[in-house]
């Protein structure tokens, strides 16, 4: 509002009430002033993006590839999808631990699409960021050696093993900690159109980074 003042001045000031170069050089004036500002808000803004964008990621080494950049930066084994079915990285999104505020970062990264699609979430086992669902039990899977939870998002006596690809379900897990990273919790989810063995795949097509 204030630049716009400034100019309303100028333009449309008393009739009379100063020669027309006087005038000219408050317009002016004015011009240099509101672009200063537009420049200044524009290089506030490019720089606040940049610590934002980048901050999730600080440590990364910028080698090309979010899972191995996103690993230098937490102290938990990160996996990487091998088998995604043939569907297309709809997003990955590095998010901060509400759940514990001052943990690290967790991994939110989305594959297909957002009515059908399959979401990998991945955090500290120490202090899982994302919380705990409450499907119902399918039993349990083994993903690579590692027993893990099959569960279907859905209840009642006609929630059966057969309609999981019609209401969808997860598989969690604890992956193994090594010398030097910690343990991994690991959900494998998706909100229909996908099987329990096309879920599997996916999940057993994770690879440790380290």
């Amino acid at each position: 509002m204030a630049d716009t003042q400034v100019l309303g001045t100028c333009v449309f000031g008393r009739a009379g009430s100063s020669p027309a170069s006087r005038t000219m050089l408050k317009i002016k004036v004015a011009t240099r002033a509101l672009t200063a500002s537009i420049l200044a808000s524009i290089l506030a803004t490019i720089l606040l993006g940049g610590v934002l964008f980048h901050a999730p990621v600080a440590t990364a080494m910028g080698s090309g590839d979010k899972y191995s950049d996103l690993q230098t930066g937490v102290t938990y084994v990160l996996y990487k999808p091998s088998n995604t079915l043939k569907l297309k990285a709809l997003n990955f999104e590095v998010r901060a631990c509400r759940l514990h505020p001052g943990k690290e970062q967790y991994l939110l990264a989305g594959f297909g699409g957002m009515d059908q699609g399959i979401a990998l979430v991945e955090t500290a086992a120490a202090y899982n960021c994302t919380g705990i669902d409450h499907p119902k039990s399918l039993g349990t899977v083994y993903i690579n050696g590692i027993k893990a939870k099959l569960g279907i998002y859905c209840s009642g006596v006609n929630c059966t093993a057969s309609k999981f690809s019609k209401y969808g379900g997860e598989i969690t897990f604890i992956a193994p900690a090594t010398k030097l990273l910690k343990a991994t919790y690991i959900r494998v989810g998706t909100q229909g159109g996908f099987t329990q063995t096309q879920l599997i795949a996916f999940a057993r097509g994770l690879k440790p980074l380290a």
